[in-house]
């Protein structure tokens, strides 16, 4: 009986020995959240990533004044192979208008549309080549609570890029097409932010991004925030953005948690 306890327990010592000298060779944990920007990189071959936080919006045109709680916006990202990652996102939503010069005053939420994806791995950075991928979604119009989902399913697709300029500094972008599930027309969707590296576990940023909108004019937002990298497979998030144009959100903050499992 005792030699049966040592030898499980020899077993399960070496497993967990094996366990983690393969989680020693795994990079440290890299979201794509808090930014706009999503990085290139890939969650690992057979590893689950979950990215989720809550979320304060407040925006408003000539008409009404509306503000949204992000209560579990989520990304879910599975690497399915090396160089390729399979991706969902959704969450939950509260939503209170506000109509301008008047009392009426409405609140809806539920759960927001869901978006299904993938990321691909391009090529790696080489001089002035950057470090690149290509992430492509669609957003379905038959999930989601009535007055949040689109009514039209919609396609995404962006090239993201990133550029290392020196040990601590870091460039990243990308360009893309989209529709907003509404319109027939699309339009076009940017974001680039500089990166730096405060410590090795703590990174600030700053970024612009936007739309350019065929049929109405260009709507532009800036943002800076922080993550702190908890442990190898665990990071925090706090971030806050402005609106440069009218009729966009003109105020947000966001904080999250993102986590790899295994480690």
């Amino acid at each position: 009986m005792n030699k049966k306890i040592i030898t499980g327990f020899l077993i399960l010592t070496l497993s967990c020995l094996k366990l983690i000298s393969q989680n020693d060779t795994l990079p440290t944990i890299l979201s794509d959240r808090p930014t706009q920007t999503e990085s290139p990189f890939i969650v690992p071959k057979g590893y689950f990533q979950m990215e989720t936080g809550l979320g304060y919006i407040d925006r408003g045109d000539k008409e009404k004044d509306l503000t949204r709680y992000q209560l579990a916006s989520t990304l879910l990202r599975y690497g399915l192979f090396s160089q390729f990652e399979l991706r969902i996102s959704s969450g939950l939503e509260w939503v209170n208008v506000k109509v301008n010069d008047s009392d009426i005053d409405s609140s809806y939420g539920g759960l927001d549309p869901v978006s299904a994806g993938f990321k691909v791995f391009v090529v790696e950075e080489k001089s002035w080549r950057p470090q690149m991928a290509v992430v492509g979604n669609i957003t379905l119009r038959h999930i989601g609570n009535d007055y949040l989902r689109p009514t039209f399913s919609y396609p995404l697709g962006k090239i993201i890029c990133r550029h290392n300029l020196t040990q601590k500094l870091s460039l990243g972008y990308y360009v893309g097409f989209t529709w907003n599930g509404e319109k027939a027309d699309g339009f076009f969707i940017y974001s680039s932010h500089l990166g730096y590296s405060i410590m090795p576990r703590l990174w600030a940023f700053a970024e612009v991004y936007g739309t350019f909108d065929n049929g109405d004019l260009p709507n532009h937002r800036g943002g800076a925030g922080l993550t702190y990298r908890i442990r190898h497979n665990l990071q925090a998030d706090i971030s806050t953005g402005l609106a440069f144009s009218k009729n966009v959100d003109r105020f947000s903050v966001t904080a999250g948690l993102s986590w790899r499992i295994p480690g």
